[in-house]
């Protein structure tokens, strides 16, 4: 623990500005097409090489853009273009192309040197030093504009969601992206997606989940009518460690830092970023785009009272819960105390003042059903009661409550998907990215062109590994990963890799 403070504390230091006597340059622009790209994330330069968002200008020439682990791709007509993190060595279906340096993540922003988009993708780029600005032309682009892509007779709009309007007819969403916003009428039969770009999993949702702050895309037809609206948003899980100069440190050693659309709670009621504490269990949900921090939930524990003689109390709180939960499951509160009162009770920041009823004296029960889109890990359960007007000390329960119904995504694996190995005793692997609810390790399973070798893997919450004892043949091998996360979310992913004769 104090190694994780002692490494948020330096965390921290760094987010100190300069001296009032220095000024910062000012951010470097990115002008694609005569359009100018929003500043955030701007470029930025390493020693001698400048590296560009690699997202933000994939969008802008209209291509389709995906990530797998540490992998993206993209495609230019017929060719396949992928690249990995920590790579100089881009690939062009199979012809590689060396880079000025390699692909690099800055703040949960992927950077590539600009000739990955002179070299690989066909456009032509300059660098106005003094004028600070990046300044590419491609004949390959394919939106009308900033916010608006043509993929085929598909129109799809994207942005930051400014306002969800579920209750008008037909419902709406408003985006905003570069100055511009627009409201969309959203159809009856529109498909629903969610996507926690860090667990790299999409999964079905309803309106309700999309959020404003959440980066959107809203493919229609050419008539306007909508038939997928994808909320692409990030979430991170932890423990704050650290707190100080604006920010906060989670125990992985990430930092939070809020800007003036940050949104706070804890336990349920509204708070200001500096009311946040050490010890506090937050979730973090920021837009992908910006990595603008849209919203933390914090849950805090609440520290035993002791009672007042001939005061309203309470002498226990307890829940049903025996593990991390799915959306549907219902969770039973029960809370001892004074009888004849009115009881409550709290789920962290996720649910408050949930009514209970008094089944015997002195005996309240009440029901919490984990509604659709849940994300959360060990928030408290805290019980409150009211007895003629005098209110008892607040009580937490011994069980705290985890739920998620997103399942754990399998990031990279290994052999790549595709590859041609010469090795007759390949390694093979996955790795995986869980939400709020960890991976379970044991759910992990490995099948290799038909046989389940799992008794012979390494399997961790982050990964499962195989080192094969004996030697395959050449040609074609089929894999299989299956893992589940401690709610019983469950995933899997199959691919090919071909050992070279």
């Amino acid at each position: 623990m104090k190694r994780l403070i002692r490494a948020g504390a330096l965390a921290l230091a760094a987010l100190v500005p300069l001296g009032a006597g220095v000024s910062a340059p000012a951010p470097i622009r990115i002008v694609i097409n005569g359009n100018a790209l929003p500043l955030k994330p701007p470029p930025r330069m390493v020693g001698a090489v400048l590296i560009v968002p690699v997202r933000r200008i994939v969008d802008a020439l209209g291509l389709p853009f995906s990530i797998s682990g540490k992998r993206i791709s993209t495609a230019v007509g017929a060719k396949v273009v992928s690249l990995s993190v920590g790579s100089d060595i881009a690939y062009v279906d199979r012809t590689p192309l060396h880079l000025d340096a390699p692909m690099k993540e800055i703040d949960g922003v992927l950077y590539a040197p600009l000739r990955l988009f002179t070299d690989v993708l066909g456009a032509q780029a300059t660098y106005d030093r003094r004028a600070r600005t990046v300044t590419i032309v491609a004949q390959l682009i394919g939106r009308s504009g900033i916010g608006v892509e043509h993929v085929g007779k598909t129109i799809v709009r994207f942005g930051t969601v400014a306002a969800v309007d579920v209750l008008s007819s037909p419902p709406t969403i408003t985006l905003g992206d570069s100055g511009s916003v627009k409201t969309i009428p959203i159809s009856r039969n529109a498909a629903i997606e969610r996507e926690d770009v860090n667990a790299n999993v999409r999964v079905p949702g309803e309106l309700a989940d999309v959020r404003p702050g959440d980066f959107a895309r809203i493919a229609m037809t050419a008539k306007g009518r909508v038939l997928r609206v994808i909320d692409e948003y990030g979430s991170r899980s932890g423990t704050i460690v650290a707190v100080g100069g604006g920010a906060i440190v989670l125990g992985d050693g990430q930092v939070i830092v809020p800007n003036r659309t940050t949104e706070v709670a804890i336990d349920g009621k509204a708070a200001a970023f500096g009311d946040l504490k050490a010890g506090d269990v937050v979730t973090v949900r920021y837009n992908v785009e910006s990595n603008a921090v849209r919203e933390v939930l914090a849950s805090r524990a609440v520290a035993g009272a002791r009672p007042v003689p001939g005061a309203p109390a309470i002498t226990a709180v307890n829940t049903s819960a025996s593990g991390a939960l799915r959306p549907g499951d219902v969770v039973r509160v029960t809370l001892d105390g004074t009888p004849g009162g009115s009881a409550t009770f709290d789920v962290g920041s996720f649910a408050s003042d949930q009514v209970m009823h008094q089944s015997a004296p002195g005996v309240y029960v009440g029901t919490y059903t984990i509604p659709r889109g849940a994300s959360f890990d060990a928030a408290p359960v805290i019980g409150r009661l009211t007895v003629g007007g005098q209110r008892a000390p607040a009580v937490q329960a011994p069980q705290t409550l985890s739920a998620s119904g997103t399942p754990p995504g399998i990031a990279d694996v290994g052999p790549a998907p595709g590859a041609r190995v010469n090795s007759v005793h390949p390694a093979i692997y996955a790795t995986f990215a869980s939400g709020a609810v960890p991976v379970d390790p044991a759910s992990a399973q490995l099948i290799v062109d038909g046989h389940d070798v799992t008794a012979e893997c390494v399997r961790t919450g982050s990964f499962i590994e195989y080192f094969p004892e004996v030697a395959y043949r050449p040609g074609a091998v089929r894999v299989t990963v299956r893992v589940a996360d401690r709610a019983g979310n469950r995933s899997d992913k199959s691919w090919s890799f071909w050992i070279e004769p």
